[in-house]
């Protein structure tokens, strides 16, 4: 197997590395999952967490640098995935009493763009100079560029609060989770789309898969971390689910390629993840108490 070096990826942009103990509990006592690119993913004995270490200390320069590279393949999506978003947004219609909608890890802005034409007072946050300009300046979108905590929204304000492949990268998960909660109206959801570490794809790709990449995505999820996220943080589970199968490595440099019998596999793996909790992406929907 040929395997793309991302921590020398990471070195070019000046990335140091430092330990870390988990984010969610706070326990050093965890054991190692998978090492790779000078850094391992851990699981915390105490709350199942599963977090990188050691850590870029400078990650969001590395996340900007990765933004920056990629803004141009982030902008054409604004009006290509329009449409689909608009379909997805309207599952949200049934909590929306306020009208305020945030996302968490914006962009360039490809989901609030369709939020704002469903109407809603669409917000986002994100820590990308460049994808936040773009998203402010050519777009002309509400958008805070820094941390959630940072950008200082109101208490209970938002009915929605939506994030789409962005926790696996941040580097303090359940802080985040405390701040949604707190600026989520009673009632009000929180959306998220995620790296499933429990799937049939890291099964059977291991490494080859490219979300497997502890420099890049900080924190991995499962059905059973993601119920502890929301207990600690008080919010009421209203569904976790997963979707998606992969027997095709996506490695950028990888030449490793599945048997036969695997690419017949994810059909039925495909229908089996849907009862199974197995399958690559991990979303879930947490509702705000009412009290």
């Amino acid at each position: 197997m040929t395997v793309v070096d991302t921590r020398t990826r990471w070195n070019q942009v000046g990335a140091e590395f430092v330990d870390r103990h988990c984010d969610l509990c706070g326990s050093g006592e965890s054991h190692a999952l998978v090492r790779l690119h000078g850094s391992a993913y851990h699981e915390c004995a105490s709350c199942g967490l599963i977090y990188a270490c050691p850590i870029a200390r400078n990650l969001s320069a590395i996340n900007e640098h990765n933004y920056a590279e990629n803004l141009p393949a982030y902008a054409a999506k604004v009006e290509r995935q329009k449409p689909r978003n608009l379909r997805r947004l309207r599952g949200f219609e049934r909590y929306r009493q306020t009208g305020n909608f945030l996302e968490l890890g914006c962009n360039a802005g490809i989901v609030i763009a369709a939020a704002r034409d469903a109407g809603w007072r669409a917000h986002g946050v994100d820590i990308s100079v460049a994808a936040t300009s773009y998203a402010r300046e050519t777009l002309g979108l509400e958008v805070f560029c820094g941390t959630l905590v940072e950008a200082a929204y109101a208490d209970d304000h938002f009915d929605v609060v939506y994030s789409n492949s962005v926790l696996e990268h941040l580097e303090h998960p359940f802080a985040n989770l405390l701040e949604v909660r707190r600026i989520l109206r009673p009632g009000g959801v929180f959306y998220a789309d995620t790296v499933n570490w429990d799937s049939y794809t890291r099964r059977i790709l291991g490494t080859e898969w490219r979300y497997i990449d502890p420099i890049d995505h900080v924190h991995l999820y499962t059905p059973r971390n993601v119920r502890e996220l929301a207990r600690r943080a008080d919010f009421e589970i209203e569904r976790i689910w997963t979707t998606g199968v992969r027997v095709e490595p996506n490695r950028p440099g990888t030449r490793w390629r599945p048997p036969w019998h695997l690419r017949l596999c994810k059909g039925p793996l495909s229908l089996a993840a849907r009862f199974t909790g197995r399958g690559d992406a991990i979303r879930f929907l947490l509702r705000k108490p009412l009290r």
